[in-house]
């Protein structure tokens, strides 16, 4: 791989990080499961994440197969869905307030994943978008995807709930810093994709 090409792939990278974490930083159901578990478990989220994986990692697999099979102009229309969606969520970041939830870690991270419908609106729209991002680096691209994407997962989640204590402390002063963070990533990037689509730059 040649220099342009290293920096192009650490661009990518680096938006994956904060287009994941625009996502993870909001205060839906995993991070009300994490904050629950952890009061318990300052380990909880690591376990509430790997739940989490194990029904994304594998969705990951089948639309990158799908991605292949998108043309250029495919793809433009899905960046510019994909900014859309970002958008709509930024609204609904405006309006939601924390969920509540009761159970264990592993099964929060797996169940709160795979019925969460906006989980499956963001992985057919933006995270399809970022997926047929990295065909463009071959495998290494796939592999280096899912890597840092989890791991935003892993150290958000981890972080949640091994300061989970002062984390409830703050309450509901730090969730609204916490919807304020993700609704400027969501609306910014949302923005972003929907101009990479409208001008060709996927």
């Amino acid at each position: 791989m040649r220099e342009g090409e290293n920096l192009d792939l650490l661009t990518f990278l680096v938006t994956v990080v904060l287009v994941s974490l625009s996502g993870v930083m909001a205060p839906g159901p995993l991070f009300a499961a994490t904050l629950a578990e952890g009061r318990k478990n300052p380990l909880s989220g690591f376990i509430v994440s790997t739940g989490h994986a194990v029904v994304e990692i594998p969705l990951i697999l089948i639309l990158y197969s799908f991605g292949l099979s998108l043309n250029y102009i495919e793809r433009r229309f899905l960046a510019v869905v994909g900014g859309m969606v970002m958008l709509y969520l930024a609204y609904l970041e405006l309006k939601s307030e924390e969920s509540q939830y009761k159970g264990g870690s592993l099964f929060a991270g797996a169940v709160m994943t795979a019925l969460n419908p906006y989980f499956i609106m963001w992985w057919l729209t933006v995270g399809l978008t970022l997926i047929t991002k990295s065909i463009e680096f071959g495998i290494l691209g796939l592999v280096l995807f899912i890597i840092v994407h989890e791991m935003c997962d892993y150290v958000w989640l981890g972080s949640v709930s091994i300061f989970s204590g002062k984390i409830a402390e703050y309450g509901k002063k730090l969730t609204n810093v916490l919807k304020a963070i993700s609704f400027s990533m969501l609306l910014f990037f949302g923005i972003v994709f929907i101009y990479s689509g409208f001008v060709g730059n996927v």
